[in-house]
């Protein structure tokens, strides 16, 4: 039901619960409130629903800002899409990849949520704040990404992590939640040892969907060569899944591939 199409009733405010994060929507008419409430990305935990209607009389925290929209329509989405920024993943595992192997991670990365009438946009919030991080050869080239660490890994032909007594992720990999899961494959063609700390995802070409009710993006995979790193994209066919936001369609030769390995090549934080 979250990511479906909800009809609300006039003068009643509803709550979408978002892993400890919340949105807020309340219709009075043609007239709309909206409120999100943020929290740092790794303060999220287990609670995710709805809409559920408030008690009458009840309404958003005090302390959160109201967004005041206009439209008219009664079905209103909620949609998530992946941020337009880059997501820079800091690995929480030592990895080493040996030559000829692969090393695969599912990535849980926090969504731009957007209220949409129709094809009127009342608000959008991404309700996870991450940390920000520059990436470029230089201050004067380069571009603010979302910085997160990786959640976990999985499917690897690596060796196992050197720190295995980390805490457990706070929320389950399988269970529905609000964030988008993107499989990440990274691949050594090189004749050297892969030690990977930081991996560049560019969200461009991922398209979003739900399957099961979970949020889940095409896969994505880094080939690292003695010359460069090439991405690829998996659009995922199967049946059961539907697409809730698409993704850049790119050509052969075209921007995807020179931005990634850009952004791949040099990561520095801020």
């Amino acid at each position: 039901m979250l990511w479906h199409s909800f009809k609300p009733k006039n003068a009643a405010w509803y709550c979408w619960r978002l892993n400890g994060a919340a949105a807020y929507l309340r219709r009075d008419k043609e007239a709309w409130r909206i409120s999100f409430k943020t929290i740092p990305f790794r303060d999220r935990e287990e609670g995710f629903g709805g809409p559920e209607a408030l008690a009458p009389g009840d309404c958003p925290p005090e302390s959160l800002p109201v967004i005041h929209a206009w439209g008219a329509g009664d079905s209103v989405f909620l949609h998530p899409y992946l941020s337009p920024k880059t997501y820079v993943l800091r690995l929480r595992e030592r990895l080493r990849i040996a030559p000829g192997r692969r090393c695969s991670f599912v990535a849980a990365l926090p969504p731009l949520l957007k209220f949409e009438l129709g094809e009127s946009l009342l608000a959008e919030e991404m309700p996870f704040a991450v940390p920000k991080t520059f990436m470029g050869p230089d201050f004067m080239n380069g571009e603010i990404c979302h910085s997160l660490p990786l959640a976990f890994c999985r499917g690897s032909d690596a060796p196992l992590p050197e720190a295995p007594d980390l805490p457990a992720p706070p929320v389950a990999p399988d269970a529905p939640s609000a964030f988008i899961h993107c499989d990440i494959h990274i691949v050594n063609s090189t004749k050297d040892m892969l030690e990977p700390e930081r991996v560049a995802v560019n969200p461009e070409p991922l398209s979003v969907y739900v399957h099961q009710g979970r949020l889940v993006a095409d896969a994505l995979e880094l080939e690292y060569s003695e010359a460069d790193c090439k991405p690829r994209v998996s659009k995922i066919t199967q049946k059961g899944y539907r697409l809730v936001s698409a993704g850049a369609k790119y050509r052969v030769g075209e921007s995807f591939a020179r931005r990634s390995v850009d952004i791949i090549k040099d990561i520095t934080a801020i």
